[in-house]
């Protein structure tokens, strides 16, 4: 048995040797090609014509040059044939040489030519194989073959003076072989010593241009932080100014830690790949192929916008895969890096991921790669159009997708496209199922016995979360409002977690969380706080980090994925000390009135995000209820149209009153951008009037000028700011343009990109963003209703809060063609057009199904992720 084992054990030295002799050097093997195909022929020619030989066969040339050819011409073979390259080499060089050669010295009876040949072959034999073992093989099947076939043809050649092979040829080729052998291991080591240099020197230049990018960005952040902060002045500047530098400073520090994070993931790379350290299968976690690819963009760090429109995720069909979900980010971070920095010099390339069944692409449509490249492609140290690239990530990639099982390919048109595909072999269910088992048991024994608080106002999101818990032994409380919350966090015994919804009535998450680390309560002060949410990670991250949060996860995760993360933020310990928000409008009180729910939210999110204190009414008798409360207000935002009393009667009643109240700034929100409406507004007293839709921008302007008038907060100028005498622009106003009929607008034409722009940079990307979707649907339904039952009353409320929502969510085309119906409902009245009804309801039904798949591509919130449902 142990002969057999050491039979076994040789015979995988030999073939890993044979493998490794084919890999050493591909011009190791170009050389034998070239060398065999032509030298044969030429041989040949010249000893049957030039100086004639004797034994000299033109079959044994033919099949030497044909064998040699072939090596030539390797890169045509069949894909199934390539894995037999390395025996084809080893058996050609057995052939062509130690075969060939010793037979023309057995049957030329060990001429002096054919001997010397034969110590010159052994000296091409050792140069060709730096392994004694391969050498030894290759030696030993050649000459014994040779001999086989000598005594099969001529058996008398095989006879030799015993003199002359003890005494000449014995010690010339011994010393030969040994001579050979000794200078090809020292040359071996010298070149394997300065390769070694050579990794060494360009692992230095690697970690040098790695560091020196983010550290020269680290420095352009830190001298824009200086300028920043030495041309802030508290007593000089407006709240405008003021909270501007407080946003630029941020914006600093955002690239700031995204030049650090990309600095330490390539040094991570570079260093794992030099030390060659293995990438461990027991870190290999099932997970959604979409999730994971649509994180890593989220995660990779962009260096604008602009370079993030570039790149699009095509989800075509969702698979599970075995990864470790770090090394598939480097991976992918990897590909993109690489694809972004060919593409620089081409303004209109782009890069697409697609995710289908078992594989991801990342195709860009840059410079491509050259043909002579492709080869050398996924070698060490080698950098491809780019002087200042490490060299190893694609060696990285490689190897990381061969620990995941998979493989990495690329194709690629010079001019036209380069394309790598990320291909992963199938997950069985049997083995997701027993990862779920064993993440389950491990998260039920780190949450058994741990207090956690939920805060949701949604019941079936902390219904699934508690779901969740429960499962692995938690102990959950729940609160359905921020107020709830911070109760029970002054009430309660120490908690272990909080998992708080952003988006809430009331007090919203970043409030509640601001509001628990002011310290109501020192046991729980310092509880660590999560962030739950459907918003994508962006602008709320940065928020939720601002108001004291320490991370965000979202609530389309899997409960695999869910408790995993929160497991893994509580066993870092790492907490965020970020106590910071954005007060631009802090100490100010702003009353905002509108009838329109979701216009009101998007106004007050934003004012509340920017510091001040909102206090919310459906109608002007409302406000001024608020107002006689006898709170400092420091300014009204209001609708001019509202069911009871409307805005332009509230603006004219404020002024009569009597003290500070009568000199507040109002501000007013219309629908209507004619003469009139202006005329009116001023009229009754507005100091700004501001069509809808509402930028949030120019509401923050418009705002500052008004409070530019004020000395501090509440304390006002003795004389009454001038109205402003002029609309707001806005992106959006179409009302003095011709509008498309609702039949004719492309679907490109349907919704407002600037103003989805804004809801997604304010974070309200969010249930909001759906509910505005559902008040458009029911409003379409509303309006038919009304309008088959001839009232004109009931017809110009439902428009007028249609006009609304549809201005404020992004409806473009719909808040067009609503507000051209507008003016002739006001008095009562119907539209007097023909096939105005069928128009609108087409136009908002396609406008909804719209805003619907834009909430599902930006958020990634779709039917190919798995929710607490489905598990």
């Amino acid at each position: 048995m142990k002969a057999i084992a050491g039979g076994v054990r040789l015979a995988r030295l030999i073939r890993q040797r044979v493998r490794d002799a084919y890999h050493v050097s591909d011009y190791s093997v170009l050389a034998v090609g070239v060398i065999g195909t032509f030298g044969h022929p030429l041989y040949w020619v010249w000893w049957t014509f030039i100086d004639s030989q004797p034994n000299e066969s033109a079959l044994m040339r033919l099949i030497g040059s044909l064998a040699c050819l072939l090596l030539l011409l390797r890169r045509f073979w069949p894909a199934s044939l390539k894995r037999f390259l390395p025996w084809y080499y080893f058996g050609t060089v057995a052939y062509t040489l130690p075969f060939f050669f010793t037979y023309y010295l057995l049957s030329g009876h060990y001429s002096m030519l054919w001997s010397m040949a034969e110590l010159g072959m052994v000296f091409f034999l050792i140069a060709i194989f730096p392994s004694y073992i391969a050498l030894s093989v290759n030696l030993a099947v050649g000459i014994g073959l040779a001999i086989v076939c000598v005594a099969l043809v001529d058996p008398s050649a095989l006879q030799v003076d015993s003199h002359l092979l003890l005494y000449v040829y014995l010690p010339v080729f011994a010393f030969g072989i040994c001579a050979g052998t000794t200078f090809s291991h020292s040359n071996m080591k010298g070149i394997t010593a300065q390769a070694k240099s050579e990794a060494l020197r360009a692992l230095a230049g690697t970690i040098a241009h790695e560091m020196r990018n983010p550290l020269s960005q680290l420095r352009y952040v830190l001298d824009r932080i200086d300028d920043g902060l030495g041309g802030m002045d508290a007593a000089r500047d407006t709240p405008a100014q003021i909270s501007g530098h407080m946003a630029s400073l941020s914006q600093h520090l955002a690239h700031g830690q995204i030049a650090i994070d990309r600095g330490l993931r390539i040094i991570a790379m570079t260093l794992d790949e030099v030390s060659a350290k293995p990438l461990r299968a027991d870190k290999v976690s099932y997970l959604s192929a979409a999730a994971t690819t649509r994180k890593a963009l989220d995660e990779y760090g962009f260096n604008d916008a602009k370079e993030r429109n570039r790149v699009s995720l095509v989800v075509i069909e969702d698979f599970i895969f075995g990864v470790d979900e770090t090394v598939y980010l480097f991976t992918l971070f990897n590909l993109i890096r690489n694809a972004l920095h060919h593409m620089g010099a081409r303004p209109s390339a782009r890069l697409t991921i697609t995710v289908d069944l078992h594989a991801v692409t990342v195709h860009d449509t840059g410079p491509g790669i050259a043909p002579e490249t492709m080869a050398h492609l996924f070698a060490p140290f080698r950098s491809h159009g780019n002087a200042a690239g490490t060299g190893l990530g694609l060696a990285y990639c490689q190897r990381a997708m061969r620990s995941f099982g998979g493989a990495i390919t690329c194709q690629s048109e010079v001019d036209k496209f380069t394309q790598f595909t990320l291909s992963f072999p199938p997950v069985s269910e049997s083995k997701v199922a027993d990862q779920r088992r064993q993440v389950l048991a491990r998260a039920a024994e780190f949450f058994a016995g741990k207090r956690v608080l939920i805060v949701d106002d949604d019941a079936s999101q902390r219904a699934r979360a508690a779901l969740a818990f429960t499962g692995v032994h938690a102990l959950v409380s729940e609160a359905d409002s921020g107020e709830a919350a911070i109760a029970m966090l002054q009430e309660s015994p120490a908690i272990d977690l909080v998992l708080m919804d952003i988006n809430m009535p009331g007090i919203d998450g970043y409030t509640a969380t601001e509001a628990i680390r002011a310290g109501g309560h020192e046991t729980n002060a310092n509880v660590p706080i999560v962030a739950w949410s459907v918003e994508p990670p962006g602008v709320a991250a940065m928020l939720a980090r601002n108001a004291g949060m320490d991370e965000m996860i979202s609530k389309s995760s899997s409960a695999i994925e869910f408790l995993t993360s929160l497991q893994t933020i509580m066993e870092s310990g790492a907490r965020n000390s970020k106590r910071a928000r954005f007060d631009g409008f802090a100490g100010r009180l702003i009353v905002l009135a509108d009838d329109d729910t979701y216009s009101r939210l998007i106004a007050k999110s934003y004012l509340e995000r920017c510091g001040a204190e909102v206090l919310e009414a459906e109608n002007g008798q409302q406000v001024l209820d608020l107002l006689k409360d006898g709170r400092r207000v420091d300014a009204v935002v209001v609708d001019l149209n509202m069911p009871g009393m409307g805005g332009l009667e509230t603006a004219r009643l404020i002024r009569a009153m009597d003290g500070p109240h009568a000199k507040l700034p109002i501000v007013a929100l219309t629908g209507q951008s004619d003469v009139d409406a202006l005329r009116a507004s001023l009229a009754a007293g507005m100091n700004e009037v501001m069509v809808k839709p509402v930028r949030v921008g120019a509401l923050y302007a418009s705002l500052s000028r008004q409070f530019a008038h004020v000395r501090g907060p509440g304390e006002r100028t003795s004389a009454n700011p001038a109205p402003q005498a002029r609309m707001q622009p806005q992106a959006s106003n179409v009302a003095d343009t011709p509008v498309v009929p609702a039949a004719k607008v492309a679907d490109e034409d349907l919704l407002d990109a600037m103003q989805l722009d804004e809801l997604a940079s304010l974070g309200l990307l969010d249930p909001s963003f759906l509910k505005g979707i559902a008040q458009i649907r029911a409003l379409i339904d509303e309006i038919g209703v009304h309008a088959r039952a001839q009232d004109g009353r009931a017809l110009h409320h439902a428009m007028h809060i249609l006009l609304g929502v549809s201005g404020n969510i992004g409806a473009k085309a719909l808040h067009a063609f609503a507000r051209r119906l507008y003016p002739e409902l006001q008095g009562g009245g119907l539209p007097t057009g023909t096939g105005w009804l069928e128009a609108l309801t087409e136009l908002g039904i396609r406008s909804a199904d719209a805003l619907q798949s834009y909430f599902v591509v930006v958020t990634g919130f779709g039917d190919s992720r798995r929710t607490f449902v489905d598990d």
